[in-house]
């Protein structure tokens, strides 16, 4: 369920609703980034070679045995085309904060992924200065 619908059903309750929202939380960063991959056909190996790093490394941050900065997971973010809403989800099941458009950078990376950006553009137009 889009958090968007989440909050509509919350507000429209009369009651507090536990199990509603527990059904619906975040899932884990792991469990997270294999729907995202699923969803667009793509492998471990496919996002791994895509971000140009180590594949101890790589299988290692999908595996939720090194935790990603929150860098990191902006480039999975960009390597997997993600819409800004996804964004947030990956972000926040990385327990990193939100995109925040008043930040130079942040901007840049909204603006990115609001313009389409093909990954290694993005990546220098976000990094590179």
């Amino acid at each position: 369920m889009e958090t968007a619908e989440l909050e509509k059903l919350l507000a429209e309750k009369e009651n507090f609703d536990n199990e509603l929202v527990n059904k619906n939380s975040c899932p884990a960063l792991p469990t997270l980034v294999e729907e995202l991959l699923a969803a667009r056909g793509l492998s471990k190996a496919d996002l791994i070679h895509k971000l140009n790093i180590e594949r101890t490394y790589g299988y290692q941050l999908l595996n939720g045995t090194r935790p990603p900065t929150r860098d990191t997971l902006i480039r999975i973010g960009l390597a997997l085309e993600l819409d800004i809403e996804q964004f947030r989800q990956l972000l926040l099941a990385g327990g990193k904060k939100p995109l925040y458009v008043r930040e130079l950078f942040d901007a840049r990376v909204y603006y990115a992924v609001t313009h389409g950006l093909e990954y290694d553009r993005a990546v220098k137009f976000i990094w590179e200065k």
